[in-house]
């Protein structure tokens, strides 16, 4: 992974290497972004099963 780079296909350099070229780091940010978001819409949606069982149990 290049520290300088932002692109999202890896590298933007033309430059033949023999190693792997790896990904830049918007698809770092990116895969990152979507992990905190499966996070949050899975505490979400306990919270939301949660509060809505208690609510049942008060009613019934």
């Amino acid at each position: 992974m290049n520290l300088f780079d932002f692109e999202w296909g890896g590298r933007d350099d033309d430059a033949v290497d023999t190693g792997g070229h790896g990904c830049g780091w918007g698809t770092v940010l990116l895969l990152g972004f979507c992990a905190l978001l499966v996070v949050l819409m899975n505490w979400a949606f306990d919270f939301l099963g949660s509060a809505l069982g208690w609510l049942l149990g008060l009613l019934g």
